[in-house]
């Protein structure tokens, strides 16, 4: 008997020592864990800044690429159209050489025409001038005399009827051909004209053609400026494209060691005799629509689009293991919520709260109680709430859990 009772205060000393080891160590890793999830959260928020800058560096590197590839197809565009015009007018220029080649042989045409004419001119006026000295010397030699010979008033009137007929004739003759000369040299001045006029069409398309071909030159050089901005945007796109990937690998570590801090917050409360039921309720009285489910783009949550103000649940029992803001979460909530009886942990995280949660760390929470209220803190556009759930730390659909 006296050895049992030995026995018992044994038993009931280490009791009380265990008992008394687990509130000292609960109450070190409570603020241990706190600080260690804050230096986290500050370091992820560091992380998505840099993400943050990187991606908005990418942004406008790719605007700037968007910008000289647009300028570049209008400045080819401008070009093939000053190519065109171009090809016009050399078509045209070469027509006008054509026509100058013609108009030249018709000039030359009728520059025979005239020379012709002015022979045949001249021919005539030889000849009616030899006329004349041969009548002078007729005249001279006894013309008079010709005419006393004719025997009778016939043969007299027949002849002098016969030299003024010559002499008209040959007035006609040289009238006609004086008129025609005129007529062929104001034709050749209409010819001269007509080659002026088309040689200084030509000089005028020459000019046009003188002037895009500079235009051209200009825009092949702008062509081959916006190249070069091109091949910069595009060397550092690259670069940016790999500080990206750099930064969203230390975003992704920054995450996990936050997960793996707020899974440590839970397994600090999960000695406590916390039996979960599965029977969750829902995380809001009402909402408008589920904005953004659960795996879309890699989304770890479902978020559900409610007014600003909302009251937000637990959707069961629990502790709460973080009260806090985050970068990307805003104001949030997490809820240990214990096991089931196969022994799987559970825990939700409601974030983007309105404001600093009504509940702290270490507060023992029940079904439907409020957590907070509805907001659009940290990165989120437009009220809503993000729900997350984790069954053994591994996040799932909660929409799989929630009645």
């Amino acid at each position: 008997m006296k050895h049992f009772s030995h026995s018992k205060k044994f038993i009931s000393l280490l009791l009380s020592v265990a008992v008394a080891m687990t509130m000292t160590l609960s109450t070190v890793m409570t603020p241990l864990a706190a600080a260690s999830v804050s230096d986290l959260r500050q370091k992820l928020q560091e992380q998505q800044a840099a993400l943050e800058k990187v991606n908005q560096q990418l942004k406008e590197t790719q605007s700037d690429k968007a910008d000289a590839q647009a300028l570049k197809t209008q400045l080819e565009q401008q070009k093939s159209l000053l190519l065109s015009q171009i090809g016009t007018l050399t078509e045209q220029i070469g027509g006008l050489d054509n026509d100058i080649v013609n108009k030249q042989d018709e000039i030359n045409q009728k520059q025979q025409e005239v020379d012709q004419k002015q022979a045949e001119y001249d021919q005539r006026w030889a000849d009616f001038k030899d006329r004349m000295r041969a009548m002078q010397r007729l005249n001279d030699g006894g013309s008079i005399a010709l005419l006393s010979s004719a025997t009778n008033l016939y043969q007299l009137l027949t002849f002098a009827t016969t030299l003024e007929q010559i002499v008209s004739k040959d007035e006609e003759i040289c009238q006609q051909l004086e008129d025609e000369h005129t007529q062929l040299e104001q034709q050749r001045a209409e010819l001269e004209q007509a080659k002026a006029d088309l040689e200084a069409k030509k000089a005028d398309y020459e000019a046009q053609k003188a002037a895009l071909n500079s235009k051209t030159s200009e825009l092949a050089e702008n062509i081959s400026q916006t190249d070069e901005s091109i091949s910069k945007a595009e060397a550092e796109e690259q670069a940016l494209k790999e500080a990206q990937i750099e930064a969203n690998k230390k975003v992704d570590e920054a995450a996990k060691e936050l997960d793996a801090a707020l899974n440590a917050a839970n397994q600090a409360y999960g000695n406590a005799s916390i039996q979960c039921s599965l029977d969750f309720g829902r995380p809001l009285a009402t909402y408008k629509y589920v904005s953004c489910y659960f795996g879309g783009n890699g989304h770890r949550g479902t978020d559900y689009a409610a007014p600003g103000g909302t009251e937000i649940y637990a959707v069961s029992g629990g502790v709460v293991t973080a009260a806090a803001y985050h970068y990307s979460w805003g104001y949030y909530v997490q809820v240990y919520h214990g096991k089931d009886d196969n022994g799987n942990s559970y825990s939700t995280l409601y974030a983007h709260m309105n404001s600093a949660p009504i509940v702290s760390v270490g507060s023992s929470v029940s079904k439907g109680q409020t957590l907070g209220y509805v907001g659009s803190t940290g990165n989120s556009t437009g009220n809503h709430l993000h729900l997350e759930m984790k069954v053994n730390n591994v996040l799932v659909n909660v929409m799989n859990y929630l009645s």
